[in-house]
């Protein structure tokens, strides 16, 4: 049967430890205890009294070591604990699900919900340098989440001062910043919630394949880059694209119109089995072949800011778990295309 171990402490020391996975409700009720989950739950028996002790075992965290030792002692305990690892009900961490009081507390349940280390998830995160080219309407969404799930180091490139007319979609800046460069807004914006951030801000505009190919060559330490520009339309986006490409860096471009945008693929070499140029951007819509896809957006002057807010986020969403190795949530082959009136999603893939 199971037992307590006495090396199974509250205090947390640095060996690895293994955890009940904080991403599923634990419930009791006679002899069965169910793991509830949002898609899917597994009802166990505990007739026996195995599973109650084990949960005890490993409420606050127990060594690995110790682990080891009582499932070999114990074929119940053994089976059951295979069964958990199996199903993503248990994951591995020397510290365990971060209190109340850290910054990523909340975000530690979705990464465990998808990998059984979320801590060297989060630690990827956090050191990861991601470049930012444009901080305007999908940019300055991107940068929000990223600053959010860790992201401490940034290259950030732009020309535009803060305008008025910025403030529907652009959160970062505050009214205070019109008329300041957008770079140097960002950075306070960064500053004030990650003091010691590491920022480098890139003052130019990027029209030739010459000018991304100086600009990656500045910053080779770059992990991800997130495609915000789209001056020259469509053009510009796939030049960086295949640049990065060319440097196996990953990158990602995303677009909004007015009924519809679009994100991805995250371009990654050696993850991805299209390159940027066979998704390049349609450059006209009455291209032969043409269909109501990406490549039909058109650069508008008018913005909607839930739409810019719908497509930076999922853009953030696929750097994030590219970074944290959760590679099963990210489309490196297929680009997604959101009609903002119904909300119907289409994969392109050519």
């Amino acid at each position: 049967m199971c037992v307590l171990f006495a090396s199974c402490l509250k205090d947390v020391s640095r060996a690895m430890r293994v955890w009940l996975n904080p991403a599923w409700q634990l419930e009791s009720a006679g002899s069965t205890v169910t793991f509830q989950g949002e898609k899917k739950k597994y009802v166990l028996d505990d007739s026996k009294g195995v599973v109650s002790r084990l949960m005890a075992a490993l409420e606050d965290g127990c060594e690995n070591e110790a682990l080891k030792a009582l499932t070999s002692r114990d074929s119940d305990c053994e089976s059951l604990v295979r069964a958990l690892r199996k199903r993503g009900l248990l994951i591995e961490s020397p510290s365990g699900p971060a209190g109340d009081d850290s910054i990523h507390a909340r975000q530690w349940g979705h990464l465990a919900l998808h990998t059984p280390r979320p801590d060297e998830a989060q630690r990827r995160i956090c050191d990861a340098t991601v470049m930012v080219m444009g901080v305007g309407g999908t940019g300055s969404v991107i940068l929000q989440h990223l600053i959010g799930a860790g992201v401490r180091r940034f290259v950030l490139v732009d020309t535009d001062n803060v305008q008025l007319n910025n403030l529907n979609r652009q959160f970062t800046f505050p009214r205070a910043a019109v008329g300041e460069p957008k770079l140097d807004a960002s950075q306070s914006y960064i500053r004030d919630r990650v003091s010691d951030a590491e920022v480098s801000l890139v003052d130019r505009f990027v029209t030739s394949s010459a000018d991304i190919e100086e600009l990656l060559e500045a910053h080779t330490d770059v992990d991800v880059i997130a495609v915000c520009i789209d001056q020259p339309i469509g053009s510009i986006s796939d030049a960086v694209s295949e640049s990065a490409w060319g440097r196996d860096v990953p990158s990602i471009f995303g677009g909004v119109g007015m009924q519809r945008g679009f994100y991805g693929p995250l371009f990654a070499p050696g993850k991805s089995t299209v390159t940027p140029e066979r998704l390049a951007f349609s450059a006209r819509a009455d291209d032969a072949g043409s269909t109501a896809d990406s490549g039909d957006l058109r650069s508008t002057r008018y913005s909607f800011g839930p739409h810019n807010t719908i497509i930076g986020a999922w853009m953030a969403a696929s750097i994030i778990h590219h970074i944290a190795g959760i590679t099963e949530l990210v489309d490196y082959d297929v680009r997604k295309i959101i009609d903002f009136e119904t909300g119907r999603i289409t994969a392109q893939t050519r």
